[in-house]
């Protein structure tokens, strides 16, 4: 019996330091670190080929479009600065924003980002 209680209470104290250590104000990343937890590895990353929705949700949070939604789903500017729609609704034209660049995978700049490079996305 004597023994019983030593491993509840022993448990009880396990669990209370493991609810104090998740509960540390202290944050072990810096402002630019991100992480996410996903099931499998993306099988591709170029996002315009890939069609299997893990890899799909990885990619797309590593890409930048002319717009996004906001946490009320409603759309904001992303790349682009402003847009306009033409009377008839079949013309969208988007100004982008000064200063977006491209990134070599070593993170050196590249190129800065055009309006053409959206129409050969599309």
């Amino acid at each position: 019996m004597k023994k019983s209680k030593w491993l509840a209470l022993a448990g009880v104290a396990l669990l209370g330091v493991g609810v104090l250590a998740a509960c540390s104000s202290k944050s072990s990343t810096s402002g630019t670190t991100y992480s996410n937890i996903y099931g499998s590895d993306p099988e591709t990353l170029d996002y315009i080929t890939s069609i299997m929705g893990g890899t799909k949700a990885v990619l797309t949070n590593g890409v930048d479009g002319l717009m996004e939604a906001d946490k009320y789903g409603n759309l904001v500017p992303s790349v682009a600065e402003d847009w306009s729609v033409s009377k008839d609704g079949l013309t969208y034209t988007y100004k982008i924003r000064k200063g977006i660049k491209w990134y070599t995978s070593e993170g050196e700049e590249y190129a800065n980002v055009t309006a053409k490079d959206f129409v050969t996305g599309l």
